[in-house]
């Protein structure tokens, strides 16, 4: 009995030897305070990669994801035990926390997606660590499937993750940009209402995705709504693409007509057809191709620049003025992208966010777009004022007569109506007497002075509205007081007006005149026909009468014309 007890006591003291020399070799095997990492198979434990000292990478490169275990080990030794694992917030399958304490003694915590605790100030998260009695010496954690570098490179252990001083003036300063980012929507919709151009909605779109970006990516949405890593992650990706794509096609309709080849516009317009699929792969990507998803993701931007960088260019060249609006509020946002994407494709030794500097430019961007928005909005209605006051020069020419200026009879009749219903109860035809010989004795130039002479004889004004009909034949409509002696005192004008303006004649120019009135409220027929009906037949009579004289009548309400 007591050999037997020996025998299993023996046992027992080979196997713990067998079973601690691995971790006491890999304890010597790390520097003190040194934080390393390793990639491992699926199959494999922390203790078989421990004992290979050459899988391990205590530098600041090469953080691999490509494997689908990682390792990251955190030396303790001569430090305070920490209580923390903070990192970038990035989906990943599982994860164990080991703290190893120095006489081999361990406590473990398996930590899932909902156990992570998203950050209210930086796109980070956190977590507990598990503790041990007396401290740990190191503290090992197994990540499986992390779905991007920074999820290692990253990864800190701390003393906790309160809120801070400093913690509460950034998520200050950001609330401050978000807010700052409400104002051009709210200018984009009033814009809108004044002037209705697609390019206004599609930079207030822009907006909306650059605000939403911003809230979850700065970790400010995270102190109002609990949301998973999951969610995090697809509205993060969605608002980045929903972005771009809103700003080119903002893009493509902002810069002005001419200023880019229809291929430009087109080549913007399909944005929206690149960005998704990459969007797609970045956030489901798995297997062999889950360490490619980022990279493939990032790298996917560099054809945009390329094109954004040429289709300004082409802009700039062709003398437009909202691209200047463009290059000025991109290239901050560009540059930092560049920054995020050359170091995520291994320019530097671990990816930067540069997230801070990424809020402030896409706060920078939006406001200057917003300005390049005015600025368009100020052009396009200078323009269209100055295309309604050609149109109405234009309108306005083709009703006036272009040798005396006074309106022609297409004005008259077509706004016959309008003058009737602003009171205008009076019409009178006043024809110049023998005007022929005028013209056969003196020729058709005198003529014409003639003929202006007599329109300025006419004399328009608020209540009086002259027209040339054709010829030598004017019309009067007036309205007010005295309306038929004041068409009298013009027609006697007439001959004292084209005797002074025209000297050398050697006779008076006089004029004949019918005339009728409509008292208001009168219920005579008054449309433009009949009423010139009326006054040709008195032009005619006062013609046969001897000339140089006015026939006038009134129409009643229901009894038809009297002689006056």
């Amino acid at each position: 009995m007591g050999l037997g007890m020996l025998r299993l006591l023996l046992l027992w003291l080979c196997a713990g030897v067998l079973f601690a020399a691995p971790q006491a070799a890999s304890a010597e095997a790390f520097r003190r305070g040194s934080t390393c990492h390793a990639a491992a198979s699926a199959d494999e434990g922390y203790a078989a990669v421990a004992a290979s000292p050459g899988r391990w990478n205590c530098g600041e490169g090469d953080w691999p994801i490509d494997r689908e275990r990682a390792f990251l080990r955190f030396d303790l030794r001569g430090h305070e035990t920490p209580t923390t694992l903070q990192t970038r917030l990035t989906r990943f399958r599982a994860m164990e926390i080991v703290a190893i304490a120095g006489d081999g003694r361990s406590a473990s915590r398996t930590v899932g997606q909902d156990a992570m605790i998203p950050a209210t100030t930086d796109w980070a998260m956190h977590t507990a660590l598990p503790r041990i009695a007396g401290g740990a010496d190191a503290i090992v954690v197994r990540i499986d499937g992390a779905r991007h570098a920074g999820m290692l490179s990253d990864a800190r252990l701390t003393r906790g993750a309160g809120d801070t001083p400093a913690s509460l003036r950034h998520e200050l300063l950001i609330a401050m940009l978000c807010g700052m980012l409400c104002l051009p929507l709210l200018l984009n919709f009033a814009f809108y209402r004044v002037l209705q151009q697609r390019f206004i909605l599609w930079h207030a779109l822009s907006t909306a995705f650059m605000l939403a970006h911003t809230l979850v990516t700065s970790g400010l949405i995270n102190r109002f709504a609990a949301l998973g890593l999951d969610t995090l992650s697809v509205v993060s990706a969605v608002m980045v693409g929903g972005g771009i794509v809103a700003a080119s096609l903002f893009s493509a309709d902002l810069i002005e007509p001419g200023k880019l080849d229809p291929v430009h516009r087109r080549l913007l317009r399909c944005v929206g057809l690149w960005v998704p699929p990459f969007t797609l792969f970045y956030l489901f990507a798995d297997g062999p191709l889950r360490a490619y998803a980022a990279p493939v993701y990032l790298a996917s931007f560099l054809p945009l620049m390329a094109l954004f960088v040429w289709v300004m260019t082409v802009a700039k060249r062709r003398g437009s003025r909202a691209v200047n609006f463009q290059i000025a509020a991109w290239t901050p946002v560009m540059l930092t992208a560049l920054i995020r994407i050359a170091s995520s494709l291994g320019a530097t030794d671990a990816p930067m966010e540069m997230l801070l500097e990424q809020h402030f430019a896409m706060g920078l961007e939006v406001i200057i777009t917003s300005l390049g928005v005015v600025d368009r909005l100020i052009a396009i209605r200078r323009q269209r004022d100055l295309a309604v006051a050609e149109a109405r020069a234009n309108e306005d020419r083709a009703e006036r007569d272009h040798l005396t200026g006074l309106f022609n009879r297409h004005a008259v009749e077509r706004r016959h109506a309008d003058i009737r219903s602003g009171g205008f109860t009076a019409m009178a035809v006043v024809d110049l007497d023998l005007f022929k010989r005028i013209n056969d004795t003196f020729g058709h130039v005198t003529g014409d002075e003639v003929l202006r002479a007599a329109a300025a004889a006419l004399e328009p004004d608020a209540d009086t509205i002259a027209i040339r009909l054709g010829g030598e034949e004017f019309l009067l409509l007036l309205r007010g007081h005295d309306t038929a002696g004041r068409a009298e005192r013009r027609r006697q004008a007439i001959p004292k007006r084209i005797a002074a303006a025209v000297p050398g004649l050697d006779r008076l120019v006089t004029a004949s005149m019918g005339m009728i009135e409509l008292p208001p409220g009168s219920g005579a027929p008054g449309d433009f026909k009949t009423l010139y009906t009326h006054c040709d037949r008195l032009l005619y009579e006062a013609k046969h009468a001897g000339r140089n004289r006015t026939m006038h009548e009134t129409l009643p309400a229901a009894s038809g014309a009297q002689a006056a």
